[in-house]
This record gives structure tokens, C-alpha cells and sequence, in this order.
């Protein structure tokens, strides 16, 4: 019985530092799905200088928003574009508490040039779920490397632009 109620303890330790640490994260940008359609945000990344460490930006989509939730199961696509405009990698996690033992959920990362001649990067992911019983959300983390070697003052000054775009669809009961 003791250690029942040690265990039990230990456990809602564990559930509210989680709590705490999932609140407290400081998130960039919020997306809320309450309805089938396309959402984007813009976050331009101003004045990064290269250096070893890497940025990182959060953002979360959830299913949401102020009492309201959605109405039927949805699935979401989420696709980041951004400008070419430095020599910088990027990866994308999403609910990690840990960004070292952490696996990018990238299905593919390509750079393309639009209808103007602009080249794009484009990064993909597998569509994700939400249903209506619960409410849930998923916190992204976008992790920017640009590295200490382009030192360069042909840098100075550029300005990178991320965007990040949802498209939510309805599912029909058996999908």
C-alpha cells in the first residue's frame, strides 16, 4: 500500500514537470484547425549570423481555440517553404523533449523554382490526424543550421523568410 502511494506521488511529479516544461516552451507561432482549409504563417528570420549552435523555432497546430474544437476527425498536411537566400539546413521535429535524441519527420526537403524563377526549399512531412473528442495539439520544433564556416560579410544583412502552411481536409468515416 506504501509503495503504491510512493509510486502514485512519484507519477503526478512526472505529469506536472511535463506539464510545466510543454507550457512554459516558449512557442513562435500558433495554428488552430477548427475547420477544412489552408492556413499559413510567415516568420522571417532576421539578422541570423552564422555560428555552430543552431536557432531554433517553435510552433504549434492544435485542434482548438478558445473552448472551441473541431467538429469532425480532420487530417493535416504541413509543408514549409522558405527562401534560398542563405546556405542553411533545416530540420523538423515535432513533440520532442529532448532535441539530441530527437528524429526529423522530414519526408522530403527539395528546392524548387516557381513560375517567377524564385527557387524555393520545400519541406514535407507526413499528414497528421486530429479528432474532435479530445483536445490535442502538436508542438513543432524547426531547427536552423547555419554554420560558423560562412563567416562571409556577403551574409550581412540577409534576411530569410520561413513559412509554414496547413492544409486541413475532412475525413470520412473508414479513413
Amino acid at each position: 500500500m506504501k509503495n503504491n502511494i510512493i509510486k502514485l506521488v512519484v507519477l503526478m511529479m512526472i505529469l506536472i514537470g511535463l506539464l510545466y516544461i510543454l507550457g512554459s516552451a516558449s512557442v513562435e507561432a500558433a495554428l488552430y484547425i477548427l475547420n477544412a482549409d489552408y492556413q499559413t504563417n510567415t516568420i522571417a528570420l532576421p539578422s541570423i549570423v552564422p555560428r555552430d549552435e543552431p536557432y531554433t523555432y517553435t510552433f504549434s497546430v492544435a485542434n482548438n481555440k478558445d473552448g472551441k474544437r473541431l467538429e469532425t476527425k480532420l487530417k493535416y498536411n504541413l509543408m514549409i517553404r522558405t527562401t534560398t537566400n542563405l546556405p542553411i539546413t533545416y530540420e523538423l521535429y515535432k513533440n520532442i523533449t529532448n532535441l539530441n535524441e530527437a528524429t526529423s519527420i522530414k519526408i522530403s526537403d527539395e528546392v524548387k523554382k516557381d513560375a517567377d524563377g524564385t527557387y524555393f526549399r520545400y519541406i514535407v512531412t507526413n499528414e497528421d490526424y486530429f479528432s474532435y473528442v479530445d483536445d490535442e495539439v502538436n508542438y513543432y520544433t524547426l531547427v536552423v543550421y547555419f554554420p560558423s564556416e560562412y563567416s562571409s560579410f556577403k551574409y550581412q544583412d540577409v534576411v530569410e523568410f520561413i513559412e509554414i502552411n496547413i492544409d486541413s481536409m475532412q475525413m470520412i468515416e473508414g479513413e
